[in-house]
């Protein structure tokens, strides 16, 4: 089935916060748009599972950079 298509107008600044976001996570300003829809939508079983498992990878790497500084901090005091 062929994907349907519509215009929008954005403001500058949220156009540059959607490009710098593709740009992070490696994706198309396109795949954004669609993700933040079905968020918005509460219909994320439309989003793609590969975009589902990328946003938990970028999760955990944050909760383990949080973890090692903060045994490093530990460690420093002890």
């Amino acid at each position: 089935m062929a994907s349907s298509q519509f215009s929008i107008r954005i403001p500058p600044e949220l156009d540059e916060k959607v490009k710098e976001y593709a740009v992070v996570n490696h994706t198309t300003k396109s795949k954004v748009m669609i993700d933040a829809l079905a968020y918005y939508l509460g219909c994320v079983d439309d989003v793609p599972l590969s975009r589902k498992v990328m946003e938990l990878e970028k999760r955990l790497t944050s909760l383990e950079t949080g973890t090692r500084n903060r045994s490093c901090c530990c460690n420093a005091n002890a």
